[in-house]
């Protein structure tokens, strides 16, 4: 019992470094782009578009059998830079698909949502993905490091995809948004939503906002609006390259 309720106080703990780490460099971010963005204002420089990195691993199931595949995948990943680019002057840059080619065990291929993921994440069950994630020990302590979107065969719930937002750099989506040959869950949205949560947007009421919360395809899924709030705060993240003057 005293085992496992240490290694909760030091799952909190870690779970917090990362948070305040990752906030400490969004803030320095966002400081720097308004400086830039005012020097630019006054010089009449042009900045080119900023660039987020993504690299996408694809799970492998109990058979060793890869969950999708990267064709499937590449319709979501470009809907996320048409999105991004539009609303926010933002290219997605895809620096990988790859395959994990070890089993994953069942947790990680049917993990839990929202409060029980992070839950999951303090006590250490998410190690998993951290080992196959793109960024090094410590996630967010790195300005520029890759997301990495996660696919998995099922999410607890009615969920396709999750985040957990500032305290990681990977977020989990479902294999079966990415077959255009299965409308009813078929959803080139749920990717660059889920982006949107690592980056430190919240849900939006606005259905025809890319954060609205619910999608439901294939006749209500959400629109891919960004507001100007919204595209302040991504160009702030501290995942986000920005661009250089022309």
């Amino acid at each position: 019992m005293l085992g496992a309720a240490g290694d909760a106080v030091r799952g909190v703990a870690r779970t917090m470094t990362r948070a305040v780490g990752a906030a400490t460099l969004d803030v320095s971010s966002g400081v720097a782009r308004a400086g830039e963005a005012a020097h630019a204002a006054v010089t009449g420089q042009r900045i080119g578009p900023a660039t987020l990195r993504v690299r996408v691993v694809i799970l492998s199931d109990e058979n060793g059998h890869a969950l999708t595949t990267a064709d499937l995948l590449a319709p979501s990943i470009d809907r996320a830079d048409a999105v991004l680019t539009a609303g926010a002057g933002i290219r997605v840059r895809l620096t990988g698909v790859d395959v994990e080619p070890e089993p994953a065990p069942r947790q990680a291929l049917e993990p839990h949502a929202n409060r029980r993921l992070l839950l999951d994440d303090v006590l250490g069950h998410t190690e998993f993905y951290r080992r196959i994630s793109a960024t090094g020990p410590l996630p967010g302590v790195s300005i520029g490091v890759p997301i990495t979107v996660i696919v998995v065969r099922d999410i607890a719930g009615k969920v396709t995809g999750c985040s957990l937002g500032i305290s990681a750099d990977w977020v989990v989506v479902q294999a079966c948004l990415f077959d255009a040959q299965q409308p009813h869950t078929y959803d080139d949205t749920v990717l660059v939503h889920e982006l949107g949560h690592a980056v430190n947007l919240p849900h939006h009421p606005d259905r025809a906002n890319i954060m609205y919360p619910a999608s439901s395809p294939p006749s209500d899924v959400r629109g891919t609006g960004v507001r100007g709030w919204q595209s302040a705060l991504l160009n702030a993240n501290r995942h986000v390259v920005p661009g250089a003057p022309d």
